[in-house]
């Protein structure tokens, strides 16, 4: 559903598309894998 969600979004502002970033967990990404997650935070800046 979210792959859609984004799909249609980007089809309304093609100027403006989302980035998608993985990390291989689930919803307790940000605790267990911090500095993954920190980095992809980080690149966004």
């Amino acid at each position: 559903m979210q792959d859609r969600m984004i799909a249609e979004a980007d089809a309304l502002t093609p100027e403006n598309p989302f980035q998608i970033h993985t990390v291989d967990t689930g919803h307790m990404g940000i605790q267990l894998r911090p500095r993954e997650v920190a980095g992809i935070l980080d690149a966004l800046v």
